[in-house]
């Protein structure tokens, strides 16, 4: 009897996964588990064509209000664009037991203790497209701008002028710290000299 697939314990994103042209290179994805509860959950990824693909990791834990992140990899192989794939990745979930149950037991283990009724599924579909995957110009371009600013600030001389205002910008909060230094010992100093005069006084009216 098959699993009934439903996301009310925890979701997935995304609901589908795309790989595209050519396959003879590794290709890799990324699905985000997000635990929606203050409980904490344990979760398993498996795939109908385990000798294709590989999850890291296959099993974990969700904190409370948390995410995990899955890299899913997909095997260079021979692809044959006239072939139907139904390749899919199922991400089960339970709620972990409490610690003292777990008892050194791994993940994979507790799931094999629970009743599949108890079991969460979420059905992530894989779509294998035969065509390389196109990016249009202005998003390229996009790209590469932001790159290319980022790697020009990187990238950015470390001249006298900057230098210097590094240098004045730390000596004024040395001289902003010394400031409040001596507005502090100020109060500090006149009530010690107070304290050794009234002392002194005692000294001579004992004598």
């Amino acid at each position: 009897m098959a699993q009934k697939s439903n996301s009310d314990l925890f979701c997935v994103s995304p609901k589908n996964m795309i790989f595209y042209a050519p396959y003879n290179r590794v290709q890799r994805r990324l699905i985000t588990l997000l635990n929606p509860t203050e409980e904490r959950l344990l979760f398993k990824v498996l795939t109908n064509a385990p000798w294709q693909y590989n999850a890291m990791p296959n099993c974990g834990f969700i904190e409370p209000y948390d995410i995990s992140e899955v890299c899913i990899s997909l095997h260079n192989f021979e692809f044959e664009p006239h072939k139907e794939y139904s390749h899919r990745v199922c991400i089960q979930c339970i709620r972990a037991p409490p610690t003292d149950y777990l008892n050194n037991q791994t993940i994979l283990c507790i799931f094999k203790q629970v009743r599949r009724s108890k079991i969460h599924n979420v059905r992530v579909p894989i779509e294998l497209n035969p065509e390389p995957i196109c990016i249009p110009q202005h998003e390229v371009d996009a790209i590469f701008q932001n790159d290319i600013q980022k790697l020009i600030w990187d990238l950015r001389p470390i001249n006298t002028d900057y230098m210097a205002q590094l240098k004045e910008v730390t000596m004024a909060g040395l001289r902003k710290r010394c400031s409040w230094v001596r507005m502090l010992l100020g109060p500090l100093i006149l009530i010690s000299t107070g304290l050794a005069a009234g002392e002194n006084e005692k000294k001579i009216c004992r004598k």
